[in-house]
């Protein structure tokens, strides 16, 4: 039996400042211009809730989080 093709999962994985954003966007454009449906998404931050853990991580040097919360608020 022939399995039809629903689409692919791709993740990018790599350090603070590594260029995963950049090269995230630039797939998201390539794909898109060329017809595909693509759904982007950041982790955290797919949820209201995940996009305010996100933003407290990122913006830690005016609200600092010991290592170990920062661990399971991933």
């Amino acid at each position: 039996m022939k399995r039809k093709n629903k689409g692919l999962f791709i993740t990018f994985e790599g350090g603070e400042g590594a260029g995963k954003t950049t090269l995230i966007d630039r797939v998201f454009e390539t794909l898109t211009t060329k017809g595909h449906s693509v759904v982007r998404t950041l982790e955290p931050g797919g949820t209201s809730l995940g996009r305010e853990i996100r933003e407290l991580l990122l913006h830690q040097k005016t609200s600092p989080v010991c290592s170990q919360s920062e661990l399971f608020l991933f």
